[in-house]
C-alpha cells in the first residue's frame, strides 16, 4: 500500500490524514484539505515531518478547457489581466442537510474558482467584498445562503467577481472570462451532446451536462493518475501548501465580509 485516497467528509479529513501519515502513505484528498487555514498548515507539517505527499486537488487544474485557459494567459495571449467574472451555478441542489452541516457556499462553491484564478492570474487576492442570500424561509432559518457574489481585488489590480446560484435546474453552469488589455479568454459550458435542432421556432440546444460529477470526470479521472505519478515517480504535485491555506482563508474571508458586510483585506 503506497497512498490512501480519502474520500470522507471535511471534519474528518484531518484523522485520516494524521494515519496516513502515521504509516507513511501519500494521502490524496479533495478540498479543502481541513475547514480552517491553521488545521491546513498543521496537517501539512504533519505529512512533511513524515515524508508524505499531501496533495490536495482542485479538479479545475486538471481539466482541459481551464488549463488551456490559464496558458492562454501565462502566455501574454490576451495582454496584461486587468479582470474576470466567473460564474458558478450549482447542478442540482444539494440536500438542505448537507447545506447546513457542510454547504457554505463560500467555502464549499468559491474555493474552486478562487483557486483557479490565482493560478491563472499568477497574482494573489487582496481584499474581499462578499453578499449574499437565501431564496426561501426554511434556508433562512437555517442560515443557509445559496446565492452569493463575491468582489475581489488582486496585488497587482485586477478585479474579479465570482457569482454563485445553488440551483441551476438547466444543468451544471460553470462559465468564466478573463479579460486582458490585448484580449479576452473564455471558457463555456458543456452539453450533453453536439446535436442541436434549428425549427421556425428557433435553434434547441441540448441540456447542460447535470452535474460535477459529469462535467468534471475527465479531470477527476486527470488528477487520480497525477496522484498515482507523484506516489510512484516521485513527480511534484502542482498544487502546494500555500495554495490550499491562501484559498481557504479568502473563502473565510469571504464568510466574514457577508457577516460584517465590510470589505476585508488580506
Amino acid at each position: 500500500l503506497d497512498g490512501l485516497i480519502i474520500c470522507v467528509p471535511t471534519p474528518s479529513h484531518g484523522e485520516y490524514i494524521k494515519v496516513a501519515a502515521r504509516y507513511g502513505l501519500a494521502v490524496f484528498v479533495e478540498k479543502p484539505v481541513a475547514t480552517s487555514p491553521n488545521e491546513i498548515e498543521e496537517l501539512f507539517q504533519i505529512c512533511e515531518k513524515n515524508k508524505v505527499p499531501l496533495c490536495c486537488s482542485f479538479q479545475r487544474r486538471f481539466d482541459k478547457s481551464y488549463v488551456q485557459a490559464a496558458d492562454a494567459v501565462h502566455l501574454g495571449k490576451i495582454g496584461k489581466a486587468v479582470s474576470a467574472h466567473i460564474f458558478f451555478g450549482d447542478s442540482p441542489c444539494p440536500p438542505l442537510e448537507f447545506l447546513i452541516t457542510g454547504g457554505n457556499i463560500f467555502f464549499d462553491l468559491s474555493v474552486h474558482d478562487v483557486d483557479f484564478i490565482r493560478w491563472a492570474l499568477h497574482d494573489e487576492i487582496a481584499s474581499v467584498y462578499a453578499i449574499a442570500t437565501s431564496s426561501n424561509e426554511e434556508m433562512l432559518k437555517n442560515n443557509v445562503q445559496d446565492n452569493a457574489t463575491m468582489m475581489m481585488t488582486t496585488t497587482s489590480g485586477s478585479l474579479v467577481t465570482i457569482s454563485m446560484n445553488r440551483h441551476s435546474v438547466y444543468g451544471y453552469d460553470q462559465r468564466c472570462e478573463i479579460f486582458g488589455d490585448c484580449g479576452k479568454v473564455t471558457i463555456g459550458n458543456e452539453f450533453n451532446s453536439t446535436t442541436t435542432v434549428s425549427d421556425c421556432l428557433g435553434e434547441h440546444w441540448p441540456r447542460l451536462k447535470n452535474s460535477y460529477n459529469v462535467r468534471f470526470r475527465d479531470a477527476f479521472s486527470n488528477e487520480l493518475n497525477a496522484f498515482a505519478d507523484t506516489v510512484l515517480q516521485n513527480d511534484p504535485w502542482p498544487i502546494e501548501r500555500d495554495d490550499v491555506i491562501s484559498v481557504q482563508r479568502v473563502a473565510a474571508a469571504a464568510k466574514r465580509s457577508f457577516e460584517t458586510k465590510q470589505i476585508v483585506y488580506l
